[in-house]
């Protein structure tokens, strides 16, 4: 009787620490926020991409109207293709980057990151192809892919 005991608590443990890492991985990245867009002249383009943990929005504003988006959605980043996301930043690379282009100015485009995690944040302006990027250029890709993704008409 006293096996059976041991066994039924022996499981009831295991079970809770199984539940306990799959909440500490959900809420791993709970006070991250990455956002991304693009703003061009003329209103051609008015995008934003918002990661707040593993929640995505998508909105697309176009006809120079910021109240009511034209394209919006919503989603979830599975944790894999959040942590890849992450392990492509190099916070100390990103924070050494000090650019805040106005191509928007003259009728182009420029391209902007916010990247918060509760302890840090930044904020970058910049045109594409800008050299001063190239260290963190593989996060700027994968955050690109993951924009694209959701900027593609369903």
């Amino acid at each position: 009787m006293v096996v059976k005991i041991l066994l039924v608590v022996f499981v009831i443990l295991i079970v809770n620490s199984c539940q306990s890492d799959q909440l500490a991985e959900k809420n791993l990245h709970s006070n991250l926020i990455i956002k991304t867009g693009t703003v061009c002249g003329w209103c051609t383009v008015n995008d934003t991409l918002t990661i707040r943990g593993n929640a995505v929005r998508y909105v697309n504003y176009t006809k120079c109207d910021n109240s009511k988006p034209v394209v919006e959605k919503n989603g979830q980043l599975p944790n894999s293709e959040l942590e890849a996301l992450i392990n492509k930043l190099d916070i100390s690379e990103l924070k050494k980057i000090d650019l805040n282009s106005c191509n928007v100015c003259t009728d182009g485009c420029d391209d902007w990151i916010f990247f918060d995690n509760g302890s840090q944040s930044h904020y970058i302006r910049f045109g594409k192809g800008d050299p001063k990027l190239q260290p963190v250029q593989l996060f700027i890709d994968q955050l690109n892919a993951i924009k694209i993704q959701y900027s593609k008409a369903n």
